[in-house]
């Protein structure tokens, strides 16, 4: 059985937008050109979970807040699958234009084993 039995971009996209797919998995099945809006999109997506613990005004750590002007990495750990599923329609949006999909990613889907 060939990997393009195993699985359809809309089922890979589908996966994604449920988060079932790391942010580093998603980016190596782009084209390097489209990994940057990928991930910029993922950034700006952490950025938001960011600023919407900052306005909590209650920090995570006794000190204060560790990522001042920065992405900080508790909210986005505290989102947790509403991250992956944020960046997965993020991505699902290039994967879904056949000139962003690395060539080989139906062979690197099988060794993802997602299935």
């Amino acid at each position: 059985m060939t990997a393009s039995a195993l699985v359809t971009p809309e089922e890979l996209m589908a996966y994604a937008i449920d988060g079932r797919l790391s942010k580093h998995a998603l980016a190596g099945l782009l084209t390097h050109a489209a990994r940057k809006p990928f991930y910029d999109a993922c950034a700006a997506i952490e950025m938001k979970y960011t600023e919407a613990c900052r306005a909590l005004d209650d920090p995570c750590l006794a000190s204060g807040c560790s990522a001042e002007g920065e992405r900080c990495l508790q909210p986005v750990l505290n989102a947790g699958i509403d991250y992956y599923k944020a960046c997965g329609a993020a991505w699902a949006t290039l994967f879904a234009a056949v000139a962003n999909r690395e060539p080989s990613w139906r062979v690197m889907v099988t060794s993802y084993a997602l299935l």
